[in-house]
């Protein structure tokens, strides 16, 4: 669509266009600014402006500035989806400002006990929690929009927050031996699908749609976000990091395994999660088996009605022709990060 109202020339600009925001933004917090309020909070910008230019160093170092492309490109092509015109760069920085805190909060959760570097990071946890919560919140009593709007938009970002805890709650209670696919997929949901939830709701909102539209954007973009986690398992344990083995986390992937072998291979697994934790060659030999070819193709077809959800939901919104195709292209683009991934689309 490149020659359409919204190609990759034109979302690559647009891209652009809000990184040099958040770049802005980050120059501002450092002298205090940018939040809404009178001056003299220079301890608390500058502290987000650190925060921040940490995160897009660390985007960087990963290679994930893919991922990032797609939270930023959502909320523009559902305005577009909605107006025919892309728009809602305001949502794509919070979007941005929300998943830097949640990134940092997650790596404290997973790591299972007190963090490392003492009272540095019991100052970057108030940071986050600030960058992530408050700054968002003031930017959006900001925004020149009606009060109904602006209501709409808080609205979006406290039922992301609070439904990512949920999710991410049940990530840490939840064990392996009584995890279900169902249960996972209920976790994944909030922990990830909840951002992508708001992101594409609140650019919704700022379309001008009705209740019933924005829900379904709001459907939409938690069943991305599902997919944008499957990815993210996957591709810990084909670069070898294995950082979910040795959290114990219950992936998608893994409860798939468990629930595909038989009882005596299944108890050998769930001896190898639990020996992961703490030996390298366990996780090792855990991770052959879960990229396994046989493993592989069923969790494909596993995952093909959750593509097939997320395709069907777009057939159902509607809305501009060109920046809905370019949806159905970013939820391909997604799944293709799979590794060794067979696309089987229900």
């Amino acid at each position: 669509m490149d020659e359409g109202v919204f190609g990759k020339a034109a979302q690559e600009r647009a891209i652009a266009e809000v990184e040099a925001e958040m770049a802005r933004l980050c120059e501002l917090l450092a002298e205090g600014l940018a939040m809404g309020l009178d001056e003299g909070r220079e301890m608390v910008g500058g502290a987000m402006s650190e925060f921040l230019v940490e995160f897009f160093d660390l985007v960087r170092a990963k290679g994930s500035r893919p991922g990032m492309k797609g939270m930023i490109t959502l909320p523009l092509l559902v305005h577009g989806a909605e107006t025919g015109e892309p728009g809602a760069e305001p949502v794509a920085v919070v979007h941005l400002l929300w998943w830097a805190s949640a990134r940092y909060l997650d790596d404290l959760t997973d790591a299972g006990g007190p963090p490392p570097d003492g009272a540095d990071a019991g100052k970057k946890v108030l940071t986050a929690l600030a960058a992530g919560g408050h700054l968002p919140a003031r930017l959006i009593a900001g925004l020149p929009v009606g009060r109904a709007v602006r209501a709409a938009l808080a609205d979006e970002l406290s039922r992301a927050w609070l439904d990512a805890v949920d999710g991410q709650l049940r990530d840490l209670t939840e064990g392996a031996p009584a995890a279900t696919r169902a249960s996972v997929l209920r976790s994944y949901e909030g922990k990830t699908g909840s951002p992508y939830a708001m992101a594409a709701a609140s650019a919704a909102c700022l379309a001008g749609a009705d209740g019933r539209r924005v829900a379904g954007w709001r459907a939409f973009g938690r069943a991305l976000g599902v997919l944008r986690q499957l990815v993210n398992d996957q591709r810990d344990l084909a670069s070898g990091r294995h950082e979910d083995l040795a959290n114990g986390t219950a992936t998608y992937l893994l409860v798939h395994l468990l629930t595909v072998l038989p009882a005596a291979r299944r108890r050998e697994a769930l001896a190898l999660h639990a020996a992961a934790r703490q030996s390298a060659s366990a996780r090792a030999e855990l991770a052959a088996r879960m990229l396994d070819d046989e493993v592989i193709e069923s969790y494909a077809a596993s995952v093909a009605p959750l593509i097939g959800r997320a395709h069907g939901l777009l057939d159902l919104l509607g809305g501009d022709p060109g920046c809905v195709r370019e949806l159905h292209g970013l939820v391909d683009e997604t799944v293709g990060h799979l590794p060794r991934f067979r696309l089987a689309v229900a």
